[in-house]
């Protein structure tokens, strides 16, 4: 399945996912076209579809919602602007019943306007009048028809938090209470939302819902039941039935479902990709017909599948003892691992998301590898990210369901304090959600923003796709409970975070904000933090300084460093400073034997750009000395992100202009390499130079390599494989090469789904120009459209629209190249064309 703002897609309605590239390549939002919060009180027309809940008040708001920056946008500053909310909705019965209505504007609190983001400090507000010295009173400033008056609510009364909140805290015992009480009147469903509502359940420890809860374990999980690869959305809904599943058997004992949580487990395990990973689907086989082959299509989803691994590791402690249950858990923590000191988990197999949270996958990552012996290491680095992610929640592709739900749950994994911690910085978020039936709602559009119940009424339904508010608040308010692991069942001590751990990493999620005030040597010995995005944020900002310059050669020293870290925050500063005094000392790095130090260097190297020509002999000998097969994956950099960022270097800015002056003996070389970089995303880099810029005997001599590429799909990121296949086949089309025209019907048949589209029309454009001499490709062309249709048949791709735009190209493409009578000059490559291989 895949997720988009209110709605659920079928499996691979891939175009209408175009918004997850923002969060694949970390691009920034496009520029807003004005920071000016409107006046509210001169009732100017707004889009009122999307607004906030304002808390216990019975209230829903329109507040102005403009990040000035995507930092800011990813740090929680959506509404920094903010000084007035736009009352929306007032529900009966509620507190602000009587005393406020629709087109209200609140103007402040406490009898002072609002000075700073007027959502946050509403929020702090209720906190306030919900402690017992102060009565529930909440003072608000309301204007009205031209009219300002003090006027007041009567909230319930629920303490204060205590400082280790939600542990030992009154009031967070009464937040759960009611919220339990919401979530009881909710259904369990088949589906992965019934089991996110049956662990919530099971986490409140309450015996009232355990025939509930047996009955419904019974029902997803019944002796009888069967799976296998070809069992319908296996990773997101089988993923998470199977951690309810193991959940309900690690505290009930219940016999029952074992047989169930047995075929979860292991058809899960079969069907990870090689490199541990999971898409919206199984992985596809490999060549040669084994387990284990690239996720196909849409490519991997860490989203997805980290709650795979993770229900894998809790069938495993379930007792389900299979061949693949090991290799399978040693696949999917080595592949996370290698994000540990470098950042977050990204959308799929990409670069590191360079922020401390990525709509709560840190904080899965923690869970994941504190359920493991051994793994202390991963444990608290994705724990103190996940604490230092306590701005980051407000932020995720599709909307932030999944950040909600898993971010407290991630930082209770670094123990108590650290939660507390994480909980003190987030709990005025918990509290504006929550609404004064004790119920909560979800608030969150695409990236950020505010939300929306199903009549835009303040009690009205509220929902991220199916996610209920209110099984992610029970548990995160259930967590002092420790009834299950994901909770802190068992946890292990030795995972927890010491006193000065959990303030460091407090100090790290709010870094790119104290940076401003640190001097260009404070900011150097920021190199040292232990946060990657400290360290990169450190980096950003010293570039910015106009000492930097003058410390050119002092960094280019630090280059050098035996510290990994010091050396990785030199190269960044040296790269943002554009520094060609720093080229030799970056080229040294290119063969570092700490791979994030020779991606740092290779990333600088591209922002140098042209200026880096220089060094090209000896940036392309870099690429050789320092490639690697795809089998057997190398762990330290399985993605070989190193070497794709060299790819990066050279093709995709103004270097690649150079590129045609270079030695033919380490330019052809460098290219045969990249082009077989695992990732798509790398060999992505030369589809443009392939397309204009390789010269006809260029192409007769890269002609085996261009054929592979287009044959040979990449193994990792497939999202992007089709880039360098399109750029491979129109070289070969541009000069009329007849070898081109199989070439175009395998590349037309085999592509992925993603942008298929769009992608086949332009492929059919390049076989029509081949007129008479593509007439023997038409049975082959119509054999590609029995294959398409049978994608929609199979659930892999939209019929309508999408699906007819695929096939109306090919149609017309046999057309025309039925009805032609020219033909262009053919070429003939001297090179044979090698086997073909079928993949999956």
């Amino acid at each position: 399945m895949n997720l988009t703002h209110g709605k659920m897609l079928s499996p691979q309605r891939l175009s209408s996912l175009i918004v997850a590239m923002a969060c694949v390549f970390g691009s920034h939002l496009p520029a807003e076209t004005s920071l000016v919060p409107p006046d509210l009180k001169t009732s100017p027309a707004l889009d009122r579809s999307l607004t906030y809940n304002l808390g216990a008040t019975g209230m829903r708001g329109w507040i102005f919602t403009r990040p000035a920056t995507y930092l800011d946008s990813l740090q929680g500053r959506t509404t920094a602007l903010s000084r007035q909310i736009l009352v929306t909705h007032v529900g009966d019965k509620s507190p602000a019943q009587g005393v406020m209505q629709v087109d209200d504007v609140i103007l402040g609190v406490d009898g002072n306007p609002f000075t700073e983001d007027a959502r946050k400090s509403f929020a702090l507000a209720i906190q306030q009048a919900e402690k017992k010295s102060n009565g529930g009173v909440l003072k608000l400033t309301r204007w009205r028809a031209g009219k300002t008056a003090e006027v007041q609510l009567k909230l319930r009364v629920m303490g204060t938090y205590s400082d280790m909140a939600p542990f030992k805290c009154p009031k967070s015992l009464r937040i759960f209470e009611d919220a339990c009480k919401a979530l009881e009147q909710e259904p369990l469903e088949d589906n992965l939302w019934g089991a996110i509502n049956g662990l919530a359940l099971l986490s409140t420890g309450k015996s009232d819902y355990l025939p509930k809860l047996q009955t419904f374990a019974r029902m997803i999980g019944p002796p009888t039941l069967k799976v296998d690869l070809k069992s319908p959305n296996i990773t997101w809904h089988g993923s998470y039935k199977n951690l309810f599943l193991c959940e309900y058997y690690l505290l009930t004992g219940d016999q029952e479902v074992l047989h169930a949580i047995n075929e979860y487990t292991v058809a899960l395990a079969k069907g990870q990709g090689m490199y541990g990973t999971f898409g919206h689907g199984l992985s596809g086989l490999t060549a040669d017909g084994k387990l284990h082959g690239p996720v196909p299509s849409y490519g991997p989803m860490n989203e997805a599948g980290l709650i795979a691994n993770l229900s894998i590791v809790l069938g495993r402690k379930c007792g389900v003892n299979h061949p693949e249950i090991d290799p399978a858990i040693e696949r999917g923590s080595r592949f996370i691992s290698y994000y540990v000191d470098k950042g977050s988990l990204p959308y799929g197999e990409h670069e590191p998301w360079p922020y401390h949270e990525n709509n709560g996958k840190v904080s899965m990552s923690s869970l994941l590898f504190s359920l493991q012996q051994n793994r202390t290491d991963e444990t608290q680095f994705f724990a103190k990210m996940a604490v230092a992610g306590y701005k980051s929640r407000e932020c995720g592709h599709t909307g932030q369901g999944f950040s909600y739900l898993w971010s407290a749950l991630g930082a209770n994994v670094g123990g108590p304090a650290a939660l507390a911690a994480f909980f003190k910085e987030a709990s005025w978020h918990f509290d504006l959600v929550r609404r004064c039936d004790g119920s909560f709602t979800y608030d969150g559009g695409e990236q950020y923003g505010p939300g929306e119940t199903d009549d835009d009424t303040y009690f009205g339904n509220s929902t991220y796709n199916g996610l209920s508010p209110n099984a992610t608040y029970v548990l995160t308010y259930s967590i002092p409970k420790k009834n299950l692991c994901i909770t802190g069942k068992d946890a292990n001590q030795s995972n927890w975070l010491s006193p000065q751990q959990v303030s460091g990493a407090i100090a790290s999620g709010n870094f790119d904000l104290a940076r401003t005030s640190l001097t260009p040597l404070e900011l150097v010995a920021a190199f040292s933090d232990w946060s990657p995005i400290v360290r990169g944020w450190a980096a950003g900002e010293l570039a910015t300084r106009p000492e930097a310059k003058a410390m050119v050669p002092e960094l280019i020293a630090m280059t050098d460093s035996k510290d990994a870290h010091i050396s990785q925050g030199a190269c960044e500063t040296l790269g943002l400073l554009q520094s060609a005094e720093a080229l030799p000392a970056l080229v040294r790095q290119l063969s570092h034997n700490d791979r994030w130090v020779r991606y740092k260097a290779a990333q600088s190297i591209k922002q140098l750009d042209a200026l880096a020509k220089p060094a090209l002999p000896d940036i392309l000998k870099a690429v050789a000395l320092t490639a690697e097969p795809i089998q057997p994956i190398n762990w330290a950099d399985p993605i070989q992100f190193a070497h794709g960022q060299l790819a990066a270097a050279l093709f995709a800015n103004n270097m690649a202009n150079t590129l045609q002056q270079a030695d033919p003996k380490l330019l052809y070389p460098a290219i045969r390499i990249l082009s077989k970089n695992p990732a798509g995303m790398a060999r992505a880099n030369l589809q443009k130079y392939f397309e204009t810029r390789l010269t006809e005997d260029e192409v007769r001599l890269l002609a085996p390599d261009l054929l592979m590429a287009i044959q040979i799909m990449c193994p990792a990121d497939t999202m992007f494989a089709d880039e360098i296949r399109m750029g491979a086949f129109k070289a070969l089309a541009k000069y009329h090469f007849q070898e081109a025209i199989d070439a175009g019907v395998w590349l037309a048949k085999t592509q992925s789904g993603w942008h298929s589209e769009t992608r086949t029309p332009e492929i059919m454009a390049r076989i029509v120009e081949f007129g008479t001499a593509a007439r023997g490709a038409i049975p082959g062309l119509k054999a590609v459209i029995v294959a398409l249709n049978a994608q929609v048949t199979r659930g892999e791709f939209p019929g309508g629209e999408f699906n007819s735009r695929r096939i109306a190209a090919i149609t017309n493409a046999i057309k025309a190249i039925e009805s032609s009578t020219t033909q262009p000059k053919l070429r003939a490559l001297k090179s044979a064309p090698p086997q073909r291989v079928t993949t999956h």
